[in-house]
């Protein structure tokens, strides 16, 4: 478990598995592995984007699971010596994303991130994208856990 985001430290966290909390509007945390590490760095690296989530053991569970896939997607499809694992979180949802591309975000301004790139096709539920200058994308998309969630106990 990662150390939560709050603006201080006798404030509540600015993002929970329900969503961001006043007065966030979108989160961007980021970070960079090598790839000679192979899945093993990929997975260190998710973990500490996914840290800064206060959330049930299940939520961050699932969410690590969605960051070895991803990862394992991306690996499969780039040769860089750097790649990135980010994770977006705004009112609409969490985004968790595998890069070979260490300089644009996955938002960013209009026709600036990544979102806009073109879909080369969909493997596993993550959506593939390839960026003009050749960099991969691999990019899942997900709803903040329900309200009403019985396992938020666990």
């Amino acid at each position: 478990m990662g150390t939560p985001v709050r603006t201080s430290s006798d404030e509540p966290p600015l993002l929970t598995h329900r969503g961001l909390m006043e007065p966030a509007l979108e989160m961007e945390f980021t970070a960079h592995f090598a790839r000679r590490g192979g899945e093993a760095a990929a997975r260190a690296a998710a973990a500490a984007v996914t840290g800064v989530i206060e959330a049930p053991a299940w939520f961050l569970a699932s969410l690590l699971d969605v960051g070895r896939r991803v990862s394992r997607c991306l690996l499969a499809r780039t040769a860089a010596d750097v790649c990135r694992i980010v994770l977006t979180a705004d009112r609409g949802g969490l985004a968790l994303a595998g890069t070979d591309d260490t300089r644009i975000t996955l938002h960013g301004d209009p026709g600036n991130g990544a979102t806009g790139l073109p879909l080369l096709g969909v493997v596993d539920g993550l959506h593939v994208h390839r960026g003009a200058q050749g960099h991969v994308w691999v990019v899942w998309r997900g709803p903040w856990a329900p309200a009403t969630d019985a396992q938020d106990e666990r």
